[in-house]
C-alpha cells in the first residue's frame, strides 16, 4: 500500500474520510482510509503504558464511512462475517449472557462473570434495557419517564417514524450508575440524524478504539445498525461518523499492522438487509447478506 502524506482538501460530499489533527485523508476505498489511520498511529502516535502494556495512540481522530460507496468490512485481513452479525444481534437484543453470542462469545468471555453474565458491559443492557429510575428521586421541573426499563432503540425508531426530521434520535450507552463493569462501553452513544433527500446518518462517539481488533468489527456493526434503522424508518443509510477520543494499537499488534499495510487494496464489498423486520426483535442472522467480499488471508490476533 502506498501512502501520500500530503494534506488533503475535504472537497465534495462523497467518500470515506479520516480527520487527523493537521490533515484530512479522503478516498473511495475504505481500506485506504483505514490504512492511513493505522499508519498515522504507528508513525506519529504517542507511546503509553496502560493496563495491557504498551500502546501507540492518537487523540481526537475522526472517521466517516460513506455507505453509498461500499461496506466498511476491511479486506486487509479476513473478518468473520457471521460473527459480526451475531454480535450485532446480541447488541440489539435483550439478553446479557455471552451464551447468546454463540460462536462469537469468545470475544466477550473474559469480561463475563462465572455464570457468563456481562451485565453493564453488554451494549444491549443500555440500548434495550436501560435501568429504571428509583422512585421519588425527581428534582424540580423534572418528571421520570417511566419506572421500568427503557428500550432506547425502539423509542428512537418510533421517533424517527413519527417525526422524520427529528434531532432527538439519541441512544445513550455510557451509564455512570453502572459501577465497575467488566469493561465500560467503548462507545458512549449513537445519534441518528435525518438528512434532506431521505438519508439517515449516525454518529458514534468513542472513548476508546482498539484499531486492530475492535474498530474493524465495530465500524461494520454500526454500519449494519444504520442500515437496519434506516430500513425500518423508510430512509436510506448514508454516513457513519465515529469521532474517537483515544485510538490505539497494542504492542502485540504492531507486526500485524505492518503486515496489513504491506497488502494490496481490494475493491469495496457490499452488505444489505434483505428483509425489513416489523420490529428489532424479529431480526435473524439470515436477514443480512454480504457480497463481493474478497479479503486477504485472516491473521490470528489476541483480544486485549
Amino acid at each position: 500500500m502506498t501512502f501520500d502524506r500530503t494534506i488533503r482538501e475535504k472537497g465534495g460530499k462523497r467518500g470515506h474520510l479520516v480527520y487527523f489533527e493537521d490533515h484530512v485523508v479522503k478516498n473511495d476505498n475504505w481500506d485506504y482510509v483505514y490504512g492511513e489511520y493505522l499508519y498515522e498511529i504507528m508513525n506519529h502516535g504517542e507511546v503509553f503504558t496502560g493496563r495491557n502494556g504498551e500502546t501507540r495512540a492518537a487523540f481526537g481522530c475522526s472517521t466517516r464511512v460513506d455507505l453509498r460507496l461500499g461496506f466498511p468490512l476491511t479486506r486487509l485481513r479476513k473478518l468473520p462475517w457471521k460473527n459480526v452479525v451475531r454480535e450485532l444481534l446480541f447488541d440489539l437484543g435483550k439478553v446479557t449472557n455471552v451464551q447468546a453470542l454463540g460462536p462469537a462469545k469468545h470475544f466477550w468471555d473474559f469480561l463475563a462473570d462465572e455464570n457468563g453474565e456481562l451485565g453493564a458491559s453488554a451494549y444491549c443492557r443500555q440500548w434495550r434495557r436501560w435501568p429504571s429510575s428509583a422512585p421519588a428521586i425527581e428534582v424540580a421541573n423534572e418528571t421520570l419517564i417511566t419506572s421500568g426499563e427503557i428500550d432506547q432503540i425502539s423509542a428512537v425508531i418510533e421517533k424517527l417514524i413519527l417525526e422524520p426530521n427529528t434531532r432527538q434520535g439519541t441512544v445513550i450507552t455510557h451509564n455512570p450508575t453502572a459501577v465497575k463493569p467488566g469493561c465500560p462501553p467503548c462507545h458512549i452513544a449513537m445519534h441518528f440524524s435525518p438528512a434532506i433527500g431521505g438519508w439517515l446518518d449516525v454518529m458514534v462517539p468513542a472513548r476508546s478504539n482498539d484499531m486492530v481488533v475492535g474498530f474493524p468489527l465495530d465500524i461494520a456493526r454500526y454500519s449494519l445498525i444504520l442500515k437496519t434503522v434506516a430500513a425500518m424508518t423508510g430512509k436510506t443509510a448514508r454516513f457513519v461518523y465515529m469521532p474517537s477520543a483515544n485510538s490505539h494499537i497494542y504492542q502485540n499488534c504492531y507486526d500485524t499492522v505492518d503486515e496489513m499495510l504491506g497488502r494490496d487494496l481490494q475493491p469495496e464489498c457490499q452488505a444489505r438487509l434483505v428483509r425489513t423486520p416489523s420490529s428489532i426483535d424479529d431480526l435473524t442472522i439470515d436477514d443480512y447478506e454480504l457480497s463481493d467480499y474478497d479479503p486477504h488471508a485472516a491473521i490470528k490476533i489476541a483480544v486485549n
